[in-house]
Formats: C-alpha cells, structure tokens, sequence
C-alpha cells in the first residue's frame, strides 16, 4: 500500500500526547527541584538565624561587660570626689557653711517669688 504525503507527516513527528508527557516529566522534575531548593533556602535561613542569635548574644554580653567596667570607673570618681569634697569641708568649714547658707537663701528668696 502506498502511503500519502498525510500520513508520511504523521509517522514522522511524535504524537501531542508525547509532547504531553515529556512537558509533564519536566514540570515533575521543576516541582522536584523548586522543592529541594525552598529546603535549602529554608535550612539556610536557619542557620543564619542561629549565627545572628549567638552574635547578639555575644554583643549582648560585651556590652554587659563594658557597662559594669563604666560604673565601676564612675563609683571610683564618685567616692574620690566625696573624699576631696570631705577633705576641703574639714579645712575650710566655715567657708562652706556660710556657702550652703547663701544657696540656702537663694532657693528660699526663689520659692517665694513662684508662689
């Protein structure tokens, strides 16, 4: 039997159910793989987090650190100023009684003008 030019076309190019098929194995297989990489992205995220969260901490804690020195250098003025200031007060203590007075004054002189 003699073919005709119709069905010779046919016989050679794959049917559309085979261009079906291989399209749907390739979108099975860029489902596989966006999956896979949302996974990756996801166990990324996480140890990202993680490295931030010990980072903050540390940061968290030389912070700590350098307050406590801070107040520790402030507590050393504080007391060494008391010592000057009770120093200075027994050698001159008339000079800071009549100082204390005259503030004394001031605010005394001040509050009544507000009222």
């Amino acid at each position: 039997m003699a073919t005709t030019a119709s069905e010779a076309k046919s016989n050679d190019q794959p049917k559309a159910s085979e261009y079906e098929a291989a399209l749907r194995a390739e979108m099975a297989e860029i489902r596989q793989d966006i999956a896979a990489m949302a996974k990756s992205v996801g166990r990324y995220g996480k140890v990202r987090k993680a490295d931030l969260q010990d980072r903050a901490s540390e940061m968290s804690e030389e912070v700590l650190d350098e307050s406590r020195r801070a107040l520790k250098k402030l507590g050393k003025q504080v007391k060494s100023l008391e010592k000057n200031m009770e120093a200075d007060v027994r050698e001159h203590p008339l000079q800071w009684f009549l100082g204390a007075l005259g503030i004394g004054l001031v605010f005394a002189v001040l509050a009544r003008r507000g009222e």
